[in-house]
């Protein structure tokens, strides 16, 4: 095989296993926000609640250590809010979900 071609292939290799992660990571993400009811009261892409503020910036005003501490603490952030909390979701799951989120600008 020439160089360039091995070259050429290695680069590939490296886009795919870079780029593949991340796509599931994405898909990951949506599937949390939409499996555990965010939309019921956030809007996301153009769909759902009006109740708590929308989800498409949401990586804008909030850094990620906030988006955790919101999700897993809602009562310390707004006391008199109507936001569960999601500190029952696994480490897994719950940084899935804030990576997403954070994301979102």
């Amino acid at each position: 095989m020439k160089p360039l071609a091995i070259a050429a292939l290695a680069a590939a290799l490296c886009l795919v296993c870079t780029s593949a992660p991340a796509a599931n990571l994405e898909a990951q993400g949506r599937a949390l926000l939409n499996g555990l009811g965010c939309k019921a009261c956030h809007s996301f892409d153009g769909q759902g609640g009006q109740v708590g503020p929308a989800l498409d910036a949401v990586g804008k005003r909030l850094s990620q250590k906030q988006i955790r501490r919101q999700l897993v603490a809602p009562r310390e952030v707004n006391p008199k809010g109507s936001m569960p909390s999601y500190d029952h979701l696994g480490e897994q799951d719950l940084g899935i979900l804030v990576d997403f989120l954070a994301r979102q600008k």
